[in-house]
Formats: structure tokens, sequence, C-alpha cells
């Protein structure tokens, strides 16, 4: 079975800490575990279908879809003090730190930076908040970007090349950044969160042996409790690993089910520059 983190490997030392940190968990398992890289541009779709996962990050929104085709192990717990010590997560937008806007209602009718479909801190919450806060009769009230920006880097870096006015990127990459690259971070602003949400858990594959993922799924929720593990959290950012049900995650479909039935969309490329207030 293989092993991967690349939903939070955003810099190359943080996706050494996410290999050493699983490799300590399949020897405290007893369970065999190849770490792959699967690196973008390929895409993490094709990772979240292989047959063989064993311990691999997966967006909430895509598994909440399809709860039967994985065997859920456990989820993250950020150490910052807004998760209030539990396995969730908010998206944030974020601006260039000098641009003028003071509130995400300015930057309406601007470009978004966003991520695909599939995700749910970088498209699926994010568009549930907007339609919360959008002008009456509005159905967008972004433009999108030229190109796609299916990572969060991509999405930080369109926002702070010019070519969107807005991102939106799941808090914990951006804690991450401001942990580990905070020369990055002094470039942007937040202007709105949106509510917390059930953090992306991992996983194994449907077919993977059930008497190891339950030891995996063991080794996770204990692997703070080890010494080795414990550093190997501090430097990701993490209090602990904790138990987790699908049904924690139903909230996300039912938010994109709200979003569809309302005809509300994230971006549209028809939008005038100008959004009614």
């Amino acid at each position: 079975m293989i092993s991967n983190a690349r939903m939070y490997a955003v810099t190359p030392p943080l996706a050494a800490a996410w290999r050493a940190l699983f490799e300590r968990v399949a020897q405290r398992a007893g369970v065999a575990l190849e770490y792959v890289e699967h690196t973008a541009p390929a895409p993490i779709s094709a990772l979240w279908a292989r047959p063989d996962c064993g311990c691999v990050f997966m967006c909430g929104y895509p598994y909440a879809c399809d709860p039967a085709g994985r065997q859920l192990l456990a989820a993250p717990v950020p150490a910052g003090a807004r998760y209030g010590n539990r396995p969730v997560y908010h998206s944030e937008f974020i601006v260039r730190a000098d641009a003028s806007a003071q509130a995400l209602a300015d930057t309406f009718g601007g470009r978004l930076a966003c991520m695909l479909p599939e995700s749910n801190s970088g498209y699926n919450a994010p568009r549930h908040y907007l339609m919360s806060s959008a002008p009456a009769g509005a159905h967008a009230v972004y433009r999108p970007t030229a190109q796609p920006t299916p990572t969060p880097r991509e999405t930080i870096d369109a926002v702070l090349n010019g070519q969107a006015e807005v991102g939106v990127v799941d808090s914990y990459v951006l804690d991450l950044f401001r942990q580990h690259a905070p020369e990055l971070m002094t470039q942007v602003k937040t202007l709105a969160v949106t509510p917390a949400a059930p953090i992306p858990p991992v996983l194994a594959s449907r077919d993977a042996d059930p008497a190891q993922c339950e030891r995996i799924r063991a080794a996770l929720l204990t692997i703070h409790e080890d010494a080795e593990g414990a550093a190997l959290l501090a430097t990701l950012g993490l209090a602990r690993f904790a138990a987790v049900q699908s049904d924690d995650y139903v909230s996300l479909v039912r938010l994109a089910q709200a979003a569809d039935a309302a005809g509300f969309a994230l971006t549209d490329a028809t939008l005038s520059t100008q959004v009614p207030a």
C-alpha cells in the first residue's frame, strides 16, 4: 500500500516532514507503506482513485460524495487556537497586502483564483459562503482567472502576480506557509473566513486489508504520544490526529446542493465588473 500527503506537502521541507511522519506511522503500525510523491501537475483525483491507497489525504467533499469507496482512518487536528482542538479548517479569502479593499464586498466583480470543483476549501465552501453574502438576485460575484489555479500555491501566486484580485485557500495550508514561509504570507491579507468545516481526512482504498487499516488508524490516533511523532506533528502545525466518521462529512455535500439549487456559481465569465449592491 501507499501513503501520500500531497494536499499539505506545500514546501520541500514540509514534504519531507510528511514523509517522515507517515514512515513513523507505518513503523508503529507494523504495516509496509510506500510513500509516493504524485506531485502536480499530475491530477490529484488519479491518486485518490488508486486501489492501493493505505494512508492518503483526500479532500472531504469528494470523499463525502462516495464514502463507500474508501476506508476512513483519521483526520488531522491543526494546532492553532481557532481550530478549538478539533479536526476542522476554514477557507480564507486573500488579497494582496497592498490592496485597497478592506472588506470582501469591495472585491466583488473582480477575478477570483480558486481550485477545481472537487475541492471543498478552494471551491465548494467559498461558493456557499458567497451565496449567503452576495447582493440580492446575484448568481455570481466574481469573474474567473484566465488560467486555472488547481493548487493552493498557484492560487496564491495568481493573487500576487495580478492575475486575480482575490484568492481562496485552505486555512491550514495558509498556516503552514505562515509557519514555514512567512515572507510569502506578508504579501497577502485575509478579508474573510468561512465557517469551520471538517478537515480532509486520511483514508485507505476500499479493498485495502481492514486489519492493516485498523493498525494504521491506531498508529495515527496515538502518534502524538510518540516523541518522534510529536516532534514531526509540531513541524506540521498539528496537535494530533482525531477519529472521524463518514457522517461528519455529509455537511459538505449539503453546501454544494444548496448552491446548486440556488443556481449560484463561484465565478462567471460573463459577469460585469460592476456587481449590484
